[in-house]
């Protein structure tokens, strides 16, 4: 139901009024044989006479190498509604077959693919494109979509639709940067540089925590006219969530000002923000608001809760959510079961991980797999998270990098380095293992292992790999290495960690600064400049930061007494 907001009671004391808040992608040489090979298969397929009636798009999924798109993503709401005219299944036969070819395909392989199949056919309609790009967005296969957007774009076939330029911006954004998106939107026709396109890159620039060109886009789009819409607020909100949480106040203001509702995400956003500070009280103050509103929580909320609640130590609260779970939609508990999976094992309930396990294990999806190897992990249970894995092995054609991420975790947590070891040798040579998630993986589990020297020389050689164009490695990689040599008090390796960071693109965050300031404070060395440095990166400092900032600045009139004393 519509109605106009003006924010409650509980809204504006917990946040109006608090200050506890405080392209072309590069071409790589493919064999000529390989490629021959491949257009002999898709040749095949083309001719083949298909009868069976099942969708093949469902065995496409299943088969499909990384995992499906995470669908409670916050920052997933203004992407989901660029590709809505998509959803329907690929309904020709044919199309369902270019779609696997080029899922078991090296990206380098897919324009040439695509034209042959085109050559063949001579019938592969806008829509059916259309819809090629989106499976393989929400697989998270975003090279190989950006190469079939593509040829979209300059195939004179079809009349580029004004989503087809969103699509293929937000593509760049994913796979080159927003600085390269930037550019590309500057050559889009005035026509089709609408609101939808701006609220894409704004989407993105949120998502690489880039606060300077986040704000630079939300002011443009206020210059030229366009409505300033729910969707676009919340991602303002989760940009300050992230860089500066006293901003959340002036996006609720305006947010009443404008008579705008709050979405379901609006108020999980604010309540995940609660939920972070430790402020149990006014996150159930929200709920009750969020109630009166006419808005139920849904399964990703009370998930929600229910990690506050463990996170917190509120054994009997997190229970009685799950109760409350129990009883609710089952088809929503059934989307949700990788997280009750998580949330079993952090209670040390083995008993229910079992149960929901049982139930996933028939025919389970990739992100149920990761999250059972996760949760007998937390247990202990390392036998176990091993069949999950081998039984993935066996059912997915291909395996998600989160797997072998996950299950590398599992060794290091449970201190199993030499298995561990092992495992890296065994999947060294798969075709996934590679990628932002493995990276992580590796450097977590030699940082758990002791060898930081190692885990550096791995992040090193895939950033060396981005700079040539290639995804880049996770912003956590970065910190995890950094805090590392910032516990040891190793200012010149947290330093250099920290320029590595920067020159990969991670800029405007808070928590490298806390980790760098940390790292003279144990080395009772001064810091100079940081404020400066801070003020550069558009970061402001929370109220843990400033207390840090003076116990340098004492340091540093610590030093300027010893000076002045000899």
């Amino acid at each position: 139901r519509e109605k106009s907001y003006h924010t409650s009671p509980v809204v504006g004391k917990f946040f109006l009024g608090s200050r506890g808040l405080s392209s072309h992608v590069s071409e790589r040489s493919c064999n000529e044989n390989v490629l021959k090979e491949k257009f002999r298969e898709l040749e095949k397929t083309l001719s083949a006479k298909l009868t069976e009636d099942i969708t093949m798009e469902e065995e496409v999924d299943q088969e499909s190498n990384p995992e499906p798109r995470r669908l409670d993503d916050p920052l997933s709401e203004s992407e989901n509604d660029l590709y809505l005219s998509y959803r329907e299944p690929l309904r020709r036969k044919a199309s369902l077959e270019l779609l696997r070819t080029i899922m078991d395909s090296p990206a380098c392989y897919i324009p040439s693919i695509v034209k042959r199949f085109v050559e063949a056919e001579e019938d592969l309609s806008h829509l059916e494109a259309s819809k090629i790009v989106f499976i393989l967005w929400k697989h998270h296969m975003y090279y190989k979509a950006l190469q079939m957007s593509e040829w979209l774009q300059t195939t004179k076939q079809f009349e580029p639709t004004e989503n087809d330029y969103a699509s293929h911006l937000d593509l760049i954004a994913k796979v080159q940067g927003v600085d390269v998106a930037e550019k590309y939107m500057e050559n889009v026709p005035d026509s089709f540089r609408g609101e939808l396109l701006y609220r894409i890159l704004l989407v993105n620039c949120v998502r690489a925590g880039n606060r300077g060109k986040s704000e630079a886009v939300f002011e443009k789009m206020r210059t030229l006219g366009f409505p300033i819409t729910i969707y676009t607020l919340n991602q303002m909100i989760i940009l300050y969530k992230k860089c500066d949480r006293r901003k959340i106040p002036g996006i609720l203001s305006f947010m009443n000002k404008e008579n705008l509702t709050p979405s379901h995400l609006t108020y999980r956003i604010l309540i995940n923000t609660r939920g972070e500070t430790g402020d149990i009280i006014g996150m159930e103050k929200l709920i009750e608001d969020m109630k009166s509103h006419d808005l139920q929580p849904d399964i990703y909320f009370l998930t929600d809760l229910v990690r506050w609640y463990i996170s917190e130590g509120l054994k009997d609260k997190a229970i009685a959510i799950f109760k409350e779970i129990g009883e609710g939609n089952s088809h929503e508990c059934i989307r949700a079961r990788n997280k009750l999976l998580s949330l079993y094992a952090s209670l040390d309930m083995a008993n229910d991980v079992s149960r929901i396990w049982n139930h996933c294990k028939s025919y389970p999806t990739m992100l149920e797999c990761e999250a059972a190897i996760g949760a007998w992990g937390k247990l202990g249970q390392v036998e176990e998270a091993e069949a999950v894995f081998e039984m993935a092995m066996q059912k997915f054609k291909g395996l998600s990098s989160r797997l072998f991420s996950e299950l590398l975790r599992v060794y290091a947590l449970n201190n199993q380095i030499s298995k561990g070891k092992e495992f890296i040798e065994r999947m060294r040579h798969f075709r996934c293992w590679s990628g932002p998630l493995v990276w992580d993986g590796l450097v977590r589990f030699y940082v758990e292992a002791g060898d930081v020297g190692k885990a550096a020389s791995i992040l090193s050689k895939a950033a060396e790999r981005q700079s040539g164009g290639a995804v880049k490695p996770l912003f956590n990689s970065y910190m995890v290495v950094m805090e590392q040599y910032a516990n040891c008090g190793d200012v010149y390796n947290t330093e250099k960690w920290f320029h590595r960071m920067k020159q990969c693109g991670y800029t405007g965050r808070l928590r490298p600064f806390q980790i760098l300031i940390q790292a003279y404070l144990k080395a009772k060395t001064p810091a100079y400049g940081l404020r400066e440095r801070m003020k550069a990166e558009n970061v402001s400092p929370n109220k843990e930061f400033s207390i840090q900032l003076s116990k340098i600045d004492a340091l540093k009139r610590e030093m300027l007494l010893k000076m002045s004393s000899t």
